[in-house]
């Protein structure tokens, strides 16, 4: 009888823990999914907080060491033209050229012109025109100021002022031309080869050699002398040479008093000389540089 009791209790007990297993399996697997399936869903998102406080600025860095010089790079083409734009680069130099060029050596024209430095002066065949006798209608009886800075008119007579000769000839590689027609109209001329005027410090000294020629050299005395003029006595001469035969000589490099002279008072009985010769008619000064 204890026998059948034992087994029947044995039994249920076993019925028993089998169920309540299978019932916590089912129960864990259950509950699993369900937290599991509520981790995965996404909350309400919440309100934004207040900035924080800003870090500390991190130390400076040293500065690094120069770098090289780079190669040169190649020129580049003109504009967006290439090869055209360059073309017209060229051809635009060239104008500036003719329309304004450095000195009468490089002008194409004849006249007047205003340098690339702003000076205005007189072309004529390339050589710069600095002096011009024709009919006495301009004085040249003037004051040291007058010869420093020029007077007279280009297309008749005039003096370019000894300032913008000095200016234009102080490279010291300049020719100079004198050109003379006698009212005979014999024609006469002499040139030198090394031509300069020094500055107004130096008195505007002349500065002239390597003559040739048809015309008696009559610069020769003159040379490496001072500028004189009625209002200023530079000459060696122991009275003011451009104050002689009545203040009729003009303003001219002399020494006591002159083998020529350009500047004098006009006509065939007049002061206006180049020894030698006979009386000038027309008489050009004019120099061309390197």
């Amino acid at each position: 009888m204890k026998t059948v009791v034992y087994f029947v209790l044995l039994t249920v007990y076993y019925v028993t823990m089998t169920y309540c297993q299978q019932c916590r399996q089912v129960t864990s697997t259950v509950c699993d999914d369900d937290i599991n399936s509520f981790s995965r869903q996404r909350g309400d998102k919440g309100e934004v907080g207040f900035p924080g406080k800003s870090g500390r600025e991190g130390r400076k860095g040293s500065k690094g060491d120069p770098g090289g010089v780079g190669d040169k790079g190649n020129q580049g083409e003109s504009c967006a033209l290439g090869s055209l734009g360059n073309d017209i680069v060229r051809r635009l130099t060239g104008l500036e050229d003719f329309v304004r060029p450095d000195s009468c050596t490089n002008s194409l024209l004849d006249g007047n012109q205003f340098l690339r430095n702003g000076l205005k002066v007189y072309c004529e065949d390339r050589w710069t025109v600095f002096q011009k006798r024709l009919d006495g209608s301009v004085n040249f009886q003037r004051t040291w100021n007058e010869y420093k800075l020029g007077f007279g008119e280009t297309d008749r007579e005039f003096w370019l002022g000894l300032e913008t000769v000095h200016r234009l000839t102080r490279s010291g590689k300049c020719d100079l031309r004198i050109e003379i027609q006698a009212f005979d109209d014999t024609y006469s001329w002499a040139q030198y080869s090394s031509f300069y005027v020094e500055s107004e410090a130096d008195l505007f000294r002349l500065h002239a050699s390597g003559y040739i020629g048809n015309a008696t050299d009559r610069l020769n005395s003159h040379n490496n002398q001072p500028f004189t003029t009625l209002d200023r006595d530079n000459d060696s001469w122991g009275r003011n040479c451009a104050s002689d035969n009545g203040g009729e000589a003009g303003g001219w490099w002399y020494t006591s008093c002159w083998s020529s002279i350009l500047n004098g008072r006009y006509g065939e009985d007049g002061v206006i000389s180049w020894y030698g010769s006979p009386p000038p008619k027309t008489t050009a000064m004019k120099f061309r540089c390197d």
